[in-house]
């Protein structure tokens, strides 16, 4: 029997999770969508399902720091986690401060974006997944 590579293995998921976060925020984007010009009834789900991926960045920061990555990515972790909380304050918040609801939309475009940059990054080895 081979012995498991465990870095290797959490290098891959920390891979894995990043490519599901990114296609979770494109999804939770349509959500808003069909939400907004579709149905009505669907800003239910868009609540809902962000708490099923929220934390997906918090256990990416702690598989990088476990796996070795490189602080980049720790921090490009981290960073993804403290939008995640900013998402969760803009809406909560919206109805006492207005102008954050503009921010709610601009800030999960930043979330798309940062996620997709893991993945490009791990596709040039910097996760060096095998």
């Amino acid at each position: 029997m081979r012995d498991v590579n465990w870095v290797q293995v959490t290098r891959a998921s920390f891979f894995v999770l990043a490519i599901i976060f990114s296609v979770s925020v494109a999804l939770q984007v349509l959500i808003a969508g069909t939400a907004l010009f579709v149905n009505s009834g669907g800003w239910a789900a868009h609540a809902s399902f962000a708490r099923y991926f929220a934390c997906i960045p918090l256990i990416m920061a702690i598989m990088a720091w476990m796996a070795g990555l490189s602080r980049r990515m720790l921090w490009k972790s981290m960073g993804l986690f403290g939008m995640v909380i900013g998402m969760f304050l803009t809406a909560v918040l919206s109805s006492r401060i207005g102008f954050l609801s503009a921010l709610h939309p601009v800030i999960a475009l930043m979330l798309f974006w940062g996620s997709v940059d893991m993945i490009r990054s791990g596709k040039r080895s910097e996760i060096n997944v095998h």
